[in-house]
């Protein structure tokens, strides 16, 4: 089985609202082979900016798009290809838009090799035996504040829902110490003292800021404080973990490949990485990820803020990772988000099933991917 094409579709809501939701637009990925089986990706960036990183032409042996590294390869070359991009990138990669394309093209070279073989991808990775995973609720905060009825209304779902957790984040959270605690008390008191409540800072503190905010928020007793500070401020994240060890202080949605995390890890002292599959460089970097992870005693919650292929792929990566908890599962209302393929994964009795078709086991739904087609 040969690549011979690898094709780029960029989807959009035509919002451009300027909010922390990765479910604006995406960027699909389908390596196309001889035998007819495609492989399905997403990349999690802009679509126009990853489009570029797929076809810009060559500019030297570490500046050129990445489409041509897979052409005529084998899908099942995944580590050849992963390092070649890699090289290929070099100048203008290494993070960023390049590790987000390369992601998107490592998921449909495993989506290939599952189907190739017949068998879900976590069954080729070698699965730990789990059918479903628990899910924790990731929702935004407010953009106003006094907004505390927003708050409880997705707290109130979270429970009803059967939920594992809740997280909130961004929005209006971050800036002013009385109405982070507010918002939070909101949300704490619908869902009751035990269920766990997880707050994303949106890297909008510096060390003291969120070692003094963190001394305000104990009582509410927030599961995990997610990026306080900027990913690349290591010293900063370990100092707020040695000062506040009665919760978790996690990371890593921004954070790139296994030398970027191994430093968040030993020198940031977290409690918690948080690799995306559709950003750190794919199934086959994150492996590392979690090898690095494991050997630490550091658990992973994976992050995931777009579509159902990557809903697909997370489950089949917790699947088949022993230190891999929880689902996020973003409950906004973008079409992207729920549309994109035919496959739902929905809650049921507090538990998202993994799948079992062959590789990721999803199939796009044409008809969604047509009306929301920007390329």
């Amino acid at each position: 089985m040969k690549i011979e094409a690898v094709e780029s579709i960029g989807v959009s809501t035509r919002t451009e609202r300027n909010a922390a939701d990765g479910s604006q637009d995406a960027l699909l990925i389908l390596i196309r082979t001889d035998t007819g089986l495609v492989g399905i990706g997403e990349a999690d960036t802009s679509p126009w900016i990853g489009k570029a990183v797929l076809e810009a032409p060559v500019s030297g042996d570490k500046c050129q798009g990445l489409a041509r590294q897979l052409l005529g390869e084998s899908p099942f070359n995944v580590e050849k290809i992963w390092s070649n991009c890699f090289y290929r990138s070099y100048k203008y990669g290494r993070t960023g838009a390049a590790l987000n394309v390369m992601s998107g093209i490592d998921m449909a070279l495993w989506d290939l090799i599952g189907k190739a073989a017949g068998q879900p991808v976590h069954a080729v990775l070698g699965s730990t035996g789990v059918d479903s995973v628990a899910p924790y609720a990731s929702v935004l905060f407010p953009e106003d504040p006094h907004n505390l009825a927003d708050i409880r209304h997705k707290a109130r779902h979270a429970v009803e829902a059967g939920f594992a957790g809740v997280k909130f984040g961004w929005g209006s959270f971050g800036y002013e110490a009385h109405h982070d605690y507010a918002m939070l008390e909101a949300a704490r008191e619908i869902i009751g003292p035990d269920m766990p409540l997880m707050i994303d800072v949106g890297m909008r503190w510096d060390t003291q800021t969120a070692i003094e905010r963190l001394e305000h928020l104990k009582p509410l007793a927030p599961y995990w404080v997610e990026e306080p500070c900027y990913a690349e401020e290591y010293a900063c994240y370990r100092a707020i973990a040695e000062a506040h060890p009665w919760t978790r202080i996690v990371g890593g949605e921004q954070e790139y490949n296994r030398w970027g995390f191994r430093r968040l890890i030993d020198e940031g002292r977290v409690k918690g990485i948080q690799p995306d599959l559709a950003r750190n460089g794919g199934i086959t970097e994150t492996r590392k990820v979690a090898a690095i992870a494991q050997e630490r005693g550091v658990p992973i919650f994976l992050h995931g803020w777009s579509t159902n292929v990557l809903i697909a792929a997370n489950l089949n990566f917790i699947a088949a990772t022993p230190n891999c908890r929880w689902l996020e599962y973003h409950v906004g209302d973008s079409p992207l988000r729920w549309n994109l393929t035919l496959e739902q994964f929905p809650v049921e009795n507090g538990r998202v099933r993994v799948p079992t078709g062959p590789g990721l086991g999803v199939t796009l739904n044409w008809d969604a991917v047509e009306r929301y087609r920007i390329f």
